[in-house]
């Protein structure tokens, strides 16, 4: 029989040095990986000190045994809940920090000298070992530790994990072994020996499925691919906002030079055919060029000096219908880095006006407050009673949020449309 446990024993102690490896070789060097590998390995001599006490023969030996098992004893619950807490994304501050371990060291000085008190330990020998006070307060303020530390993880796993069922192995690396050291301490388990550690080592396998299949511990290599993909995804829609935006802004222009240019022909207006075509032209050249950049990735973190250049620029590049700027307060070097995402929201403004509202005319206010820019565009076109975020509107909702700013569309049948751009400055 004592061979058998032994040879359990052993298997337990593999199995959770098994996983201490997988997570030193793949793990992210992070904090609560650290102390989850110091949890794994007070399990390891929690268990290593049971197939000692299998082989005690003398009251030293066994004091030897119980000393050593008591590391992982008193120790546990606390490195259990602080890995809990900061792999969630908390912060161990003030008595959160020292308490655990506190109480779990005054545990462990208890356990070293029994011999002087009797208060861990009533008796103590190779005939009968009887627990005192401090072994049963040592034995709840593990459970309040484990029990904190599995609620804290339930509660904080992320959707994917959730589903993917992850949330169910947790719960089961905590029940297991509380559940076991209830019947053993209850007495429902006729053993010489404690089977509580293999139950830890049954939740360190428990741990290490959680880990392997649904990225518990973010092993660098799947959380590489994931970042990967995500890096991937969101710069394929920046650039097709960016293809979007560019080309719906130069082709709309080129449409309105055009028609200009063939009403100037049956006015026999010559040169003013010449000129609109030099503007579709020009424009042609520059739309050529940013989808270019836009594609090539040049176009990252470049920007106008001033945020009324590129509203300027935008503005006289409309010859269909009148455009008036009105600047409120002064612009400054402060705001240009706002310049990229008001010139593209601008931009597909205009876009969207000249394509769909049948206006007569355009205004644009930007006003400079010390704090913060605000830019108001406004049609007198036709209109709309349902606004919906086609690809346009959406992706300047999206670029203004992502600056932290905020964005209102306000229309209604027959009454033009107004987009009105708030943006902090940080």
């Amino acid at each position: 029989m004592v061979f058998v446990l032994g040879v359990i024993y052993i298997m337990v102690i593999g199995a959770v040095l098994v996983s201490m490896t997988v997570l030193l070789l793949k793990g992210q060097k992070e904090l609560y990986n650290r102390i989850y590998l110091g949890c794994q390995g007070l399990v390891v001599v929690w268990c290593m000190s049971q197939v000692l006490l299998l082989l005690s023969q003398t009251d030293a030996e066994l004091a030897i045994s119980y000393g050593i098992g008591n590391i992982g004893i008193c120790f546990v619950g606390a490195f259990w809940y602080s890995f809990a807490v900061i792999y969630t994304g908390g912060k161990l501050q003030g008595i959160r920090k020292y308490l655990p371990f506190g109480i779990s060291l005054f545990h462990y000085i208890l356990v070293l000298t029994n011999g002087w008190h009797h208060l861990y330990y009533v008796d103590f020998s190779q005939q009968a070992v009887k627990h005192g006070m401090f072994f049963y307060t040592n034995v709840a303020a593990t459970y309040v530790f484990v029990v904190a530390g599995a609620v804290q993880l339930y509660r904080n796993l992320s959707e994917e994990q959730a589903e993917g069922g992850a949330k169910g192995l947790i719960v089961a690396s905590v029940l297991i072994p509380v559940f076991l050291n209830v019947f053993q301490l209850a007495g429902l388990v006729e053993a010489s020996f404690d089977i509580t550690p293999l139950g830890f080592g049954i939740s360190v396998i428990c741990v290490l499925m959680a880990t392997m299949k649904y990225r518990f511990l973010d092993l660098n290599k799947e959380l590489e691919i994931t970042n990967e993909k995500l890096i991937l995804a969101k710069e394929r829609n920046r650039i097709a906002q960016e293809v979007h935006d560019t080309a719906g802004h130069t082709l709309t222009m080129i449409q309105s030079y055009m028609k200009l240019a063939q009403v100037a022909n049956k006015k026999e207006e010559a040169e003013q055919v010449g000129a609109y075509l030099e503007e579709a032209r020009v424009l042609t050249s520059q739309g050529i060029k940013e989808l270019r950049e836009s594609i090539n990735q040049l176009r990252e973190g470049e920007s106008y000096e001033l945020v009324t250049q590129g509203i300027m620029q935008l503005a006289n590049q409309v010859k269909e219908i009148p455009v008036d700027v009105t600047v409120q307060g002064e612009d400054s070097e402060k705001y240009s880095h706002l310049s990229r995402v008001i010139y593209d929201s601008v931009r597909e403004t205009i876009t969207n006006t000249l394509k769909y509202a049948k206006a007569s005319k355009m205004e644009i206010v930007v006003r400079f407050a010390k704090d913060s820019v605000e830019v108001v565009i406004g049609d007198d076109g036709v209109g709309c009673g349902d606004i919906i975020d086609n690809n346009g509107l959406r992706g300047i909702r999206e670029r203004i949020e992502q600056c932290g700013g905020k964005v209102r569309f306000i229309s209604g049948e027959g009454e033009g449309f107004l987009t009105r751009i708030h943006l902090n400055v940080k």
